[in-house]
Formats: structure tokens, sequence, C-alpha cells
């Protein structure tokens, strides 16, 4: 399926557009139009745009003509983004000649040291800009950046092998330029220019003038020994008529025509090639590949402009995010079923175990309904009821003994309790063992217990087959 991008390109004088298919490893030029912007209202030639291509909706990315902003270059103290954010428009008030929240701010880093930050900052008006996208949502287009027109040729050409550049992007009425030192915008300005006239390739001086005394006045190059390169792309009229001028009034520096269309992994389609001009449309193809804040560009949809979603793409996003939704719910589904199984199985498996140890221990009672609080409450009767003595004895229930004998007879000692007598103050115990030592073992455990304050061997005897030894205690309690 092919993945359809609009890249549209507004200035004072014409529109352009190409669109381009991303689906598969090389850019795809599939649609192009120009439309004239004189003559004619925005929105007829946005209509004119929109007919040419075919394209009908998706992403769109725009850029405005620099001859529709101002530009300042600023020097600030620190380099956090959001504190230049803050302090940008103040530092640029004293600056502009109208209201500086009429415009819109935006900026890119030139360079960042110890000494501080360089600024590159472009403003918009805000109504200007609100009115043209007005008209591009009413035209069904959303777009995803909003940047100036040619800065992404320059960027391009910085992903090369050159360091300090100057790039002249013309048209018929306008002109723009990028000086670019080590890697980054480090000045853009637009130029006033003559308007061509058709077929009279005549040196425009002014623009020639201009170019000459913003590389020379920046300081930003080497323009006695010239360590950079020029680069022009647009309007090839100009470029043949100014290429000779410019090298001569600049010291001989080296001069380059760039052609977007022609980098490697670009295609056009067959059908569209009679139609696509060059010096109309590159500059818009160059968006495909440098956009928005992390190509190192401007972005106009900020603030009051961010970009927000229509209904459209909401309905891709729930698509996209459907199926992957309802396979994690049907995951889920299934471990919760298989964690209630696994539990349910648990469960009842415990159940048969307490059923079975309250049988055992309870045979005599029939109707079991909650046999742990059965067993609790008959625990609890026994506790009240077998009490040595009653009320005027040590105060312990057989159950308190009974559990005190097991913990103080070890279980690895081979003692068998035959009988138990216990009344109000002493306990009468008689059991067979194995030998004589265990019994006098047994007595001593017993000792140790704060419930028994005298241990005494009432007998101790040799069985007549001689292989056990039966023996008496008596154990005096001793009071709570």
């Amino acid at each position: 399926m092919a993945d359809l991008l609009l890249c549209l390109d507004i200035h004072k004088d014409a529109l352009a557009a190409v669109v381009v298919d991303k689906s598969s490893r090389i850019t795809l030029v599939t649609g192009c139009a120009a439309a004239d912007a004189v003559d004619q209202s925005f929105a007829e030639a946005l209509d004119q745009i929109k007919e040419q291509t075919g394209f009908t909706g998706g992403p769109c990315l725009v850029t405005f003509g620099a001859e529709l902003f101002s530009f300042r270059n600023v020097t600030l103290p620190f380099s956090d983004r959001s504190k230049i954010g803050q302090a940008l428009p103040f530092e640029l008030a004293d600056q502009s000649p109208v209201d500086i929240n009429s415009l819109l701010i935006d900026f890119i880093v030139a360079k960042s040291g110890s000494s501080g930050t360089d600024i590159v900052a472009a403003m918009i008006n805000r109504d200007y800009l609100a009115s043209h996208l007005g008209v591009l949502t009413a035209a069904g287009l959303n777009p995803d950046s909003i940047g100036i027109s040619g800065l992404a040729t320059a960027l391009q050409i910085a992903d090369g092998p050159e360091e300090n550049f100057v790039l002249i992007d013309s048209g018929a009425r306008w002109a723009s330029l990028f000086i670019v030192v080590n890697k980054q915008v480090a000045l853009i300005r637009s130029l006033a220019v003559q308007p061509e006239a058709d077929g009279l390739p005549v040196a425009d001086d002014t623009f020639v003038q201009y170019v000459s005394q913003t590389v020379l006045a920046c300081q930003l190059l080497d323009t006695g020994d010239p360590n950079y390169k020029i680069f022009l792309t647009g309007s090839e009229s100009r470029i043949a008529t100014a290429s000779p001028v410019l090298a001569s009034r600049l010291g001989g520096v080296e001069m380059a025509h760039f052609q977007q269309s022609s980098q490697p992994l670009v295609k056009i389609e067959p059908d569209i090639q009679t139609r696509y001009k060059p010096e109309l449309m590159d500059r818009v193809l160059a968006q495909v590949y440098k956009n928005g804040k992390k190509s190192g560009g401007f972005n106009f949809r900020t603030g009051d402009f961010r970009k927000k979603k229509s209904l459209l793409e909401y309905r891709g996003l729930i698509l996209k995010t459907a199926l992957p939704a309802a396979l994690l719910i049907v995951c889920g589904l299934i471990y919760v079923g298989y964690t209630y199984s696994k539990l349910t199985a648990e469960q009842e498996s415990l159940r048969r175990q307490i059923a079975a140890v309250f049988t055992e221990t309870l045979p005599e009672v029939t109707r079991v309904v909650n046999p742990v609080q059965q067993l609790q409450v008959k625990n609890n009767e026994i506790r009240a009821t077998y009490s040595p003595g009653g009320a005027n004895g040590a105060g312990y229930t057989i159950i308190e003994l009974l559990t005190e004998l097991s913990i103080r007879i070890p279980a690895q000692e081979p003692v068998k309790v035959v009988r138990m007598v216990a009344d109000m103050d002493t306990i009468r115990l008689k059991a067979v063992t194995g030998d004589f030592n265990t019994v006098d073992n047994v007595q001593k455990d017993l000792e140790r217990s704060p419930y028994f304050k005298d241990v005494t061997i009432s007998s101790a005897n040799q069985s007549i087959k001689g292989d056990e030894v039966n023996f008496e205690l008596k154990l005096e309690l001793a009071r709570k």
C-alpha cells in the first residue's frame, strides 16, 4: 500500500507541491503541481494544487517563503531550550517594529559554547499564519510541520562534505540566503530581487549587490581567502546570469548548482517528468528528508498552532491499535481463566484435606458445614471443659498440658504414652520406651518445663522379654 506524503511550498507569488510515495526504499515522486498566487486567492491556488496532484488526504508538510518572515540573530548566556523560548520574546521586543505578541516565534541554535548560545530566530505574523492554516484545514490538509522554504535544502547539503557554504535559493520575485558555518545554519535573510523578464537573461545587479553585502557584512566566513562554496538553487535564468558576477565580486569563490531531484534514491514517475520543474519543486522535495525540530529546522506548529489530530487520523490510530489491544485482551482473559482454574483446583484440594482432617479428628460428627469453624468451636469446648481440678486446679487445660508434653518429649525419643491421669495438682504418666537412659532423658526434659515444679520417676521396670522398659512419672503442676 502506498505511503503518500504531500509537501507544499507557499510564497507570496506562487505555490508548488510534490506528492511522494515513501513506502519503498527510494523516494518516488508520484505527483507535482504549481499554481500562481498573484492573480488568484490562496484558496483557489490550493484547489488547483490538489487537482493537479490528485492528492485526496494524508500526511502533509508545509513551508512558507522566507520573505514572509523576519529574522534576528541573538546571543543568550544559557543553552537550555526552554529558557531560550521564555527569554526570546523579551529579547526581541525592542528589535521588533510591531507588537511582539502579534508574532509567532521559533528558533534554531547556530552555535553553543561557554560564552553563550547563538540563536537564529524567525518570526511570522500570527493572523497571517492563522488565516492560511484555516484555508488549509478547509481543503482537508492538516500539516504535521510548518517550516521555512529552502532551509531543508541547506540542511541536506550540510549532510555532505561541505562545512561552510552559502545557499542562495531564488524564485521569480524573491530570493532566500542561508549561511552555514560548521554545518550549522548561522544566518537567514530574504533578499529583494527584480521580477524576471522572460527570455531576457540579464543580470540583476541589485540582487548581486545584496548577496555580496550580506556575505561580507556578516563576517561569518573568510572572504579574503574564501574557504567556502556558494550553492545556487531555484530560478535557472537567475543562476546563469548571477553566478559569474557573484564569483567575481566575492574574490573567486567557487559556485555550484545543487539539484535535489538529481540526488541518489530519488525517482520521478515517467508520466509526470514533463511536468516536474526542478527550479520550482526541488526545494519542496527536500522537505521529505529534512523537516521539523528533529532535523535541526523550524516548526511553527507550536502553542496555539499545535497540530490537532483529525477524526480520520484518530480513526487510523484506533485501527492501528485495535488489533494489538484485542490480542492483549484475549491473552489477558486466557491468563485469568487459567489462573482461576488453577486456583479453583488448589482450593478444592485444600477443602478435601480439611474434610479429611475433620473426619479423622471428630468421627462422631456426621454433618460437616464449615469444618474450620466447627473444629475451632470443638477446640474451644475442650479448652473450657477439660481443666484438671476445675477452678481450684493449677489453671492449665488438658490441651495445654498435652501440647507441653509433646514439645518437651523429643520426637526422636522412642517413647509411647500408655496412660495419662491428671488431677488438681498432679499428672501421672505411664509410658513404654527402649531403655533406662531414655527414661532419665525424658525426666530431665520435663523438669525444664515451667508447667511442672517437680518430676519424679515413680517406677521403671524391664519387661519380661527384656526389650522394653515400663515406667511411670509423677509430675507436680506449677501454678499459673
